[in-house]
């Protein structure tokens, strides 16, 4: 059961940085407009985060220090306060798209507008960051995420012409829209993929719980 408990943090990056408001747009104009064109950019980008995640988990599990600490050591103060600024930005207008995002959930499922839940969701993601420990909520929000899994379900459940999404994984186009369109697209699908907050995240919940050396696996299993 603790191995268990131990995945969870690489469940709730996975969730909280992969299955966002910002995917699930990126991903629903991608396919509104191309199909199954984009496929090629969300492996892409799974690897690229994969790869990012795992690098960070190797710092925090050998040096104990966050990947910043050690940009600011390699780099020196400027640059790494350019980093931070430009990841801390990034990171704002991802937090007020994701309170944007729980808050159309939220209109849905209850017909109040939007404008009246986004208060109440930045006041409950407050509330949760400060009363909250860390280990607490990345196991509950962690392991609540895997509710996300009912897509991969609906996908098997549902009438779906599985020829016609193979065909469209492996042709390429435009389908009328151009290819200004379609690199505009697939560009911002790739930027919803990989994002620095998720490395940031992961490499600060690995200090957080002490990985040390002997957590390589560990923090590799999170990954994955």
């Amino acid at each position: 059961m603790r191995k268990l408990f131990a995945a969870t943090l690489g469940v709730l990056s996975a969730v909280g940085g992969f299955v966002d408001i910002g995917d699930l747009v990126a991903a629903s104009q991608a396919g509104a407009l191309f199909g199954m064109a984009h496929t090629w950019v969300l492996l892409a980008g799974v690897v690229g985060i994969c790869a990012y995640a795992e690098m960070a988990g190797r710092i925090a599990a050998v040096s104990g220090r966050a990947v910043f600490d050690l940009v600011r050591e390699r780099l020196g103060p400027r640059v790494a306060l350019l980093n931070l600024v430009a990841s801390w930005l990034v990171t704002v207008v991802t937090l007020a798209a994701e309170l944007g995002g729980v808050a159309l959930a939220l209109q849905l499922a209850t017909r109040l507008s939007h404008l009246f839940w986004v208060p109440l969701a930045a006041l409950a993601v407050w509330l949760v960051l400060w009363r909250l420990r860390f280990e607490l909520m990345e196991r509950i929000f962690g392991l609540a995420g895997l509710s996300l899994l009912v897509f991969a379900v609906a996908l098997v459940a549902l009438p779906t012409d599985w020829p016609e999404l193979g065909q469209g994984v492996w042709q390429v186009g435009t389908a009328g829209h151009g290819w200004p369109l379609y690199w505009f697209v697939a560009v911002a699908l790739f930027a919803s993929t990989v994002s620095p907050y998720e490395v940031f995240f992961f490499s600060s919940g690995g200090v957080e719980e002490r990985w040390s050396a002997a957590d390589l696996a560990r923090a590799r299993s999170n990954v994955l």
